[in-house]
């Protein structure tokens, strides 16, 4: 079975039906609409850093230089006022991405610990520097992009990209795609190869795996996620601009992982949302949102030690 853990079931079964229908209760108010689609974008992203962090053992806070890097290189290789299919420039931004994060990937996996730390925010931070210093690229204003893709298959139009629930829907569909396939992976033969690598690199070497081969698989798919839920935060806001490279991303998806719990790969999802929710709600009760926001986070990582989804498969296994 792909989904093994009963809360996991419950989730999906629960998460996804509600997220098709919530668009029929938003429609008067896209905005709504429009807030929970970059919540979901983020998810993406959370998720990607999740399966590095949680299931891999690498620790980065560089991971926004392939959010970031999403938008940018579809400015770069886009024409600036013709509509290009987005399906082929999905793969091509995925692909570019998945190139760099190979090169890149090649040096810093040579670390570990602290260090790949140190390195990746340091790629990270050279890229943020070069977009905020560039004027091609708009310095500190970032990139507008004026004409969307077109999400025409074989002559069928399968999205409008400037379609607020058209858009929605395609975000839903990619977070649920992102989750499915990683949880494909993870119960493959490379996923469990992972996972020993995680448990005890010394024993998987000696039974005769690359363990560096194996890691640096798993940071360029991550990395090429990450630009995936970038280049689709570029395409919901016609945008791309520096901030999405900063360390304060990292950060940021970084805390609503171990929120969500730490390699459960759904606990990215509900800690996004969690977050972002808590986030939203604060922010309009008081100007001071970020204190009681901080003291929130500390009381539910000290309440849920393994993450919300920690906590979740906890309680299902009592009652079940």
């Amino acid at each position: 079975m792909l989904f093994h853990k009963r809360a996991e079931r419950i989730f999906i079964w629960v998460f996804f039906p509600l997220a098709l229908m919530m668009p029929l209760f938003l429609e008067q108010n896209t905005f709504y609409v429009s807030k929970l689609t970059t919540i979901m974008i983020f998810a993406i992203f959370v998720m990607s850093l999740d399966y590095l962090v949680g299931r891999c053992g690498l620790i980065t806070l560089g991971h926004a230089m392939f959010y970031g890097m999403g938008g940018y290189i579809f400015v770069m290789i886009a024409p600036e006022y013709e509509a290009v299919n987005f399906w082929i420039y999905t793969f091509y931004i995925c692909a570019i991405s998945a190139l760099v994060a190979l090169i890149i990937g090649f040096l810093v996996l040579r670390t570990s610990g602290i260090y790949m730390i140190m390195i990746t925010l340091a790629f990270a931070q050279m890229a943020f520097y070069f977009f905020s210093d560039s004027i091609e690229f708009g310095g500190n204003d970032g990139v507008f992009i004026y004409v969307k893709p077109d999400t025409s298959l074989f002559g069928i139009s399968m999205f409008d990209l400037d379609n607020p629930i058209h858009f929605y829907y395609l975000c839903l569909l990619s977070l649920f795609n992102t989750l499915f396939f990683f949880r494909i992976v993870t119960r493959s033969r490379f996923g469990r190869v992972i996972d020993a690598i995680h448990e005890n690199p010394g024993r998987t070497t000696a039974l005769g795996y690359n363990v560096f081969v194996f890691r640096l698989m798993a940071y360029v798919m991550a990395s090429a996620l990450g630009a995936y839920a970038g280049y689709l935060f570029t395409m919901q806001y016609g945008f791309v601009n520096p901030s999405m490279l900063s360390w304060q991303t990292s950060g940021s998806a970084l805390v609503m992982s171990i929120l969500g719990g730490l390699g459960t790969l759904y606990g990215a999802i509900l800690g996004t949302f969690v977050y972002e929710g808590l986030h939203y709600v604060l922010e309009h009760m008081t100007e001071h949102w970020l204190l009681f926001m901080g003291a929130l986070i500390i009381l539910m990582v000290i309440l849920f030690k393994n993450g919300i989804a920690g906590y979740l498969e906890k309680l299902l296994e009592k009652r079940s």
